[in-house]
């Protein structure tokens, strides 16, 4: 579990947010003081912390905060982080940090009414616009109170205008304050707050809750949707100030949140979902589940019957869309790059392939040099898993055209905005992703558009073979299926259909392929079909090799039916997610090799 001090640097500021509960008026030196200071620091680096956070009051009124920070950073390794206004911070003298978190309630002539005091707000940007150009990694934290809760929304939109793009904005909700009026009712700051994350995400600006203003996920009217801004640890449970409501004791997260600030226990409510506890949850360090998802290792299937190493690396996990059946870890921060060039390095020795992914690994600012280094590298194949929803942004599509991406593997699971939209659960990403297509069409990368059969989108297929075949000719269409492969997916029938009802409409867009000169295929994946259940010739899937269980292998269940079947060597078979919902009947093994004569 990371461990995380937070340091009292003094108790002043010379601003007046009505709603603080920090700000004294005069400085104790049993705090304050320079020996009562460094016996404090003392303790934490002890403690030996992770992050050691420097916070106030104001810090930068510390005449001697430069001094303070060289010292500290002489005796320890861990993250220093500043958390200031930014009204008058000297960047240049504070190059022993590794962030400044710049407190961000408001922006313009806004901040100075928050403040109380003029110029504020034009001071913060200009710090914001030295902080993008240092060598300290900048974030934001904005408490969301009564005065800003139908703008804080805007935010994310005025840093990206500024053309700040901060490593992390982080949000809380204060609960407590020497001014109550001054703080927001908890339903209309936890909306707030989903409006923000909106925005963040509209922006491509990663979000996360400040734990220094938490609030249990069960206060959000959908906690689903903001499940990647928490990141929760088993035995993390207790916290000063904080209760366990009667509701709390059948949540799914008892074990690993704090519960609810007293007084408001009335707002808990009990979750009951397993895949929602896990979207909520970092298991143990996040650095320890980075390493844990960064590299899947799988192996590449050809129809001649041979089989190359692959490898798919996750450049990032955040992502600007929010698919319900994604199950990446979209809360961790971006693997350190000496990881991703290891992982390129190490796939390379096997003269495989890899696939760049995420999150979405177009939001990494490093992938064209990541593709350019698995090419020098030696890599057989680069292929990009993406959502494609920034290629049409700066000419990226032919950036990485260029740097050497063979095959772009997009994702587009509707035909229209509705339906995609809420797949995707990111409205305004449809015509985004269409357009980030069109780019790519244009370059010499090769075309794979995945469409994930679900409930929302199944009876679209058809029509969305044939808007392929008339938009992107040359595209190739991979059918997978939505799959509940961990308890991060969840196990309903509102979003897993049952095969019967599904094949028929994947028969209809296999024919309305087939006519139009459009291949599709992909159920020879672990993210296909049983193979039993394709419609169509079988006789494609003899040559394949043998499928490849490795650590896949408890995901996925053969009745005894299948051990008669011609193809059961080279199907992964049913997922177990599956057959807890609907069972093992729909599979009906193949006793021969006579191919169907029609797709139905």
């Amino acid at each position: 579990m990371t461990r995380t001090l937070r340091v009292f640097t003094n108790e002043t500021c010379d601003l007046r947010c009505e709603f603080c509960d920090r700000r004294r008026e005069h400085e104790r030196p049993e705090l304050a003081g320079g020996p009562a200071l460094r016996r404090r620091l003392l303790e934490a680096l002890e403690a030996r912390a992770d992050t050691l956070v420097l916070t106030g009051g104001e810090p930068t009124l510390r005449r001697d905060l430069p001094q303070l920070v060289s010292w500290i950073r002489r005796r320890t390794d861990a993250t220093l982080v500043l958390e200031t206004h930014g009204g008058h911070l000297d960047v240049d003298a504070l190059h022993d940090l590794d962030v400044v978190r710049v407190h961000l309630p408001a922006w313009g002539e806004r901040l100075d009414a928050f403040t109380g005091r003029a110029g504020t707000g034009a001071a913060v940007q200009q710090t914001l616009q030295r902080l993008a150009d240092a060598p300290v990694a900048l974030e934001t934290a904005t408490p969301i109170v009564a005065a800003n809760l139908g703008e804080v929304a805007t935010l994310p939109v005025a840093l990206a205008t500024l053309g700040v793009r901060p490593q992390r904005l982080w949000f809380g909700i204060p609960t407590a304050s020497p001014v109550p009026d001054s703080l927001a009712p908890l339903t209309q700051a936890t909306a707030a707050a989903a409006r923000f994350v909106r925005a963040a995400r509209r922006t491509e600006l990663p979000v996360a809750l400040d734990p220094a203003a938490f609030v249990p996920p069960c206060t959000f009217e959908h906690p689903a949707a903001l499940a990647h801004v928490f990141a929760l640890n088993r035995g993390a449970a207790t916290r000063d100030g904080f209760t366990h409501a009667d509701a709390c004791e059948r949540c799914s997260v008892r074990e690993r949140c704090p519960g609810i600030p007293r007084g408001l226990e009335h707002h808990a409510r009990t979750l009951a979902s397993s895949a929602l506890r896990r979207r909520l949850t970092v298991i143990g360090t996040p650095e320890a589940q980075i390493q844990r998802e960064l590299v899947t290792h799988e192996a590449y299937r050809r129809p001649d019957g041979t089989s190359v190493p692959a490898a798919i690396v996750r450049t990032n996990f955040r992502c600007n869309q929010s698919c319900t059946f994604c199950f990446v870890s979209t809360h961790l921060p971006d693997p350190p790059e000496e990881d991703v060039r290891a992982a390129i390095d190490a796939i390379a020795a096997k003269q495989g392939s890899v696939a760049f992914s995420g999150g979405e690994p177009t939001l990494n600012p490093r992938l064209p040099e990541y593709v350019r280094y698995a090419k020098a590298a030696g890599v057989a194949e680069v292929e990009l898993q993406t959502n494609a929803t920034r290629m049409a942004k700066d000419d990226l599509a032919a950036t990485l055209a260029d740097s050497g991406v063979d095959r772009a593997f997009v994702s587009l699971h509707g035909l229209d905005a509705q339906t995609s939209d809420r797949v995707t659960e990111a409205p305004g990403t449809f015509e985004q992703t269409v357009a980030g297509i069109d780019a790519l069409a244009r370059t010499a990368i090769a075309l794979r558009l995945n469409f994930v059969l679900c409930q929302r989108n199944y009876e679209q297929f058809p029509d969305f073979v044939r808007m392929v075949a008339e938009r992107w000719p040359a595209a190739e269409v991979n059918v997978s299926f939505v799959a509940p492969s961990t308890d991060l997916v969840p196990r309903t029938r509102a979003l897993i259909p049952r095969y019967e009802d599904v094949l028929p409409h994947v028969a209809d867009g296999m024919r309305v392929g087939e006519a139009a000169g459009v291949t599709v295929d992909g159920f020879e994946s672990m993210c296909g079909i049983p193979l039993c259940l394709v419609p169509g010739d079988l006789q494609r899937f003899i040559p394949f090799s043998d499928a490849v269980h490795g650590a896949s292998v408890e995901e996925f269940v053969k009745p005894a039916g299948c051990a008669s079947c011609v193809l059961q060597t080279r199907c992964f078979g049913l997922r177990r997610g599956y057959a807890e919902l609907y069972g093992t009947e729909a599979l009906r093994p193949v006793l021969d090799r006579t191919p169907p004569t029609d797709p139905s």
